[in-house]
């Protein structure tokens, strides 16, 4: 069985049967006896348009700014170096990959609301049933929220929300970009949206995937397994309830994780299996990239795809039917 979630700013968790659904371009970590961050050359990114793919946006930007493995993964965000911070600067180029305004004009009522308003304080949020009446085809796509069905009428996405598919209980499996594609969740899977613009920018992942956290079923995704992601120089998607964030550190003594939160610059911190801001921790989204350049050679050229693409809720499906946050 499969399920479908809608963490806060509307990210939808759905289940799937049997399921639930610097120099040299190395990451600088900043190592405090048992504390690592993989903060000091990132990005901290104001809410754009979703918390889903406001998250990954900083991801990019990480790999954007950072590299990873020694090599360089510059067009991640293409047209200059990621933002250090977009708060304050809405024409920041990091918000445009985010969110562009082809996206907001297709599905966030841009005609109505305006563009570039962050979707904040009555100007289209959570509003349903309001895409243009033939939005761009997949192949025009060209931001994260495209391709992860963010704010889309066609994957029951109110603006604002994504779907993030997970295995259902009792499973502890990752939910794959290889299971999204094989239960044609494709246009409909906010992890599988995530590779999708990794691709369109030129280069390729080796796993992604979607899991539950050990807290919520044993054997799921752990803290050991995040202490890994980060001292390897990658960085997560943490999924709270009904809300995406960006996971870049740890303090191992007490099970501490850091992120950003997308509602503001400061650093935040729960301990693994907690709470934050009352949601529980429930699953995580992480990746690791494969393509990258050799330091000196010319970045890759965006590449057009043709395939598609929550900050949200909550949903259970025997058909997958979301419900309202």
């Amino acid at each position: 069985m499969r399920e479908k979630w809608l963490p806060a700013c509307l990210v939808l968790v759905a289940l799937a049967s049997p399921a639930w659904a610097s120099q040299a371009f190395v990451a600088e970590a900043m190592e405090q006896g048992a504390v690592q961050k993989n903060n000091t050359n990132d990005s901290v990114v104001d809410w754009w348009y979703g918390c889903s793919p406001t998250s990954a946006g900083m991801m990019m930007a990480y790999y954007d700014r950072n590299g990873y493995g020694g090599l360089d993964y510059s067009n991640l965000v293409p047209g200059g170096v990621a933002e250090a911070s977009t708060f304050g600067d809405p024409g920041a180029i990091l918000n445009d990959i985010i969110a562009s305004q082809e996206h907001q004009a297709d599905f966030y009522n841009a005609a109505t609301y305006g563009y570039d308003t962050s979707g904040d304080g009555g100007n289209g949020y959570l509003e349903d049933l309001d895409d243009v009446g033939t939005p761009r085809a997949r192949a025009a796509f060209n931001s994260l929220a495209d391709f992860m069905g963010t704010s889309q009428d066609s994957g029951s996405n109110k603006n604002g929300s994504t779907t993030f598919w997970n295995w259902s209980l009792p499973s502890n499996a990752r939910y794959t970009a290889a299971d999204a594609l094989a239960g044609g969740k494709v246009g409909d899977s906010g992890m599988y949206g995530i590779k999708e613009y990794i691709e369109y920018a030129g280069y390729g992942v080796s796993e992604i995937y979607n899991q539950r956290v050990d807290t919520v079923i044993a054997g799921g995704f752990s803290f050991n397994d995040f202490v890994a992601e980060i001292d390897a120089g990658r960085v997560v998607m943490i999924h709270v309830t009904g809300h995406s964030m960006y996971g870049y550190g740890y303090d191992d003594a007490s099970s501490t994780i850091y992120f950003y939160d997308t509602w503001d610059a400061n650093e935040h911190s729960m301990t693994w299996g907690g709470q934050y801001a009352t949601r529980d921790l429930l699953s995580v989204t992480a990746f690791t990239l494969t393509g990258g350049a050799a330091a000196g050679t010319p970045e890759p050229a965006t590449m057009v795809l043709v395939l598609v693409c929550v900050c949200a809720l909550f949903a259970h499906e025997r058909r997958l039917m979301p419900v309202a946050a």
